[in-house]
């Protein structure tokens, strides 16, 4: 998706965001939210313009199954999972586990967490309790991407009970041939009517509670006319539609883009990733753990986000040679920041 124009949604100078783009439809949610939430918020701007490395990262991105009941061709799971780098799947963390990465979040002051990498968080059978114990432990974002599958009644009341803050939903087209080529496994009537059932529990239980679609953006008018359907259909109803542009997963046909000085990569500075088999990554799209940084299983989670490794990978991006690692040369972001910031 090199350069695809973005002109159609206003970009908010604000975000440091270089991957999505979205429409706000209501902000009603954000009058339950705090002045901690507001800093927080600020300081998620602010600390990658700064290059300023907090105590602890602000956000755990975390891989709670790696497990998915979709087949989705885009995925980076079901490209591993049809190729010669056939993933062993970890299935589930355990109660433990998630308990001791939420104390150490906890006990560290982190803001926010997302359950999500590579598989559905819906599968994993403590995902109401993970929802609650975050929520108890005073983390106040708490995040899940979901295809939308088995979000069914029964699960979005006890989400909603449980105090989940924002929900983001993979939906890709409102034609349903174009979306069960995109979502294989489901159908588009069965996640339309979750998504809407989810949205009129929200209405009556959690009104804080953020609802997004996002879908994944190609080139064509194809896209572009699903993207302005999907504005027509959800209007009113979801609190922000969005899209990310698509960017090749299977690592034999990605291809490297030209260095784009000044970019340095924010969730350096925001976040760390949590995955299902322990290991611990930098990058959203690191699914084949090239920047190895060490196992949450075997660490603690303030040594690897000062980790030495940790350290040179920031170095090098503000030193403006992010380009030393093949992952962020090839890696759609920079491109991205450039069409839409340097412009």
């Amino acid at each position: 998706m090199n350069g695809m124009p973005n002109k159609h949604i206003e970009k908010k100078d604000n975000e440091v965001n270089y991957s999505a783009n979205e429409i706000i439809y209501s902000h009603k949610w954000e009058e339950y939210r705090g002045e901690e939430y507001k800093k927080y918020r600020k300081d998620w701007i602010e600390y990658p313009k700064k290059r300023y490395v907090s105590d602890f990262p602000l956000h755990l991105d975390i891989e709670t199954t790696d497990l998915c009941n979709l087949k989705c061709p885009m995925c980076a799971r079901t490209i591993m999972d049809k190729g010669d780098d056939n993933i062993s799947k970890s299935k589930f963390i355990t109660k433990d586990d998630y308990k001791s990465i939420i104390d150490q979040a906890s006990r560290h002051g982190v803001k926010s967490i997302k359950l999500q990498y590579l598989g559905e968080p819906l599968l994993h059978p403590d995902v109401v309790w993970q929802v609650k114990y975050a929520k108890e432990n005073g983390i106040i974002d708490v995040m899940l991407n979901t295809n939308g599958v088995l979000l069914t009644k029964d699960m979005s009341k006890n989400l909603l009970l449980a105090g989940i803050d924002k929900i983001f939903v993979s939906y890709d087209a409102v034609n349903p041939k174009l979306y069960e080529q995109q979502r294989v496994g489901t159908t588009m009537g069965k996640v339309i009517d979750n998504i809407y059932d989810f949205i009129k529990l929200r209405n009556e239980l959690s009104p804080k509670t953020f609802v997004r679609l996002s879908m994944v953006m190609y080139e064509g008018d194809v896209w572009k006319k699903q993207f302005e359907a999907m504005k027509i259909m959800w209007d009113g109803l979801v609190d922000a539609l969005g899209y990310g542009l698509y960017d090749e997963r299977d690592k034999y046909k990605r291809v490297e883009f030209e260095k784009v000085d000044g970019f340095v990569c924010p969730e350096l500075f925001q976040r760390m990733f949590l995955k299902c088999n322990g290991n611990v990554t930098v990058c959203c799209t690191d699914e084949y753990d090239v920047f190895d940084i060490g196992n949450w299983r075997e660490n603690q989670l303030y040594d690897l986000w000062h980790s030495e490794k940790y350290k040179t990978i920031r170095q090098n991006h503000i030193d403006n040679n992010y380009d030393k690692y093949e992952v962020c040369r090839k890696c759609i972001y920079p491109e991205i920041f450039k069409n839409t910031f340097l412009d």
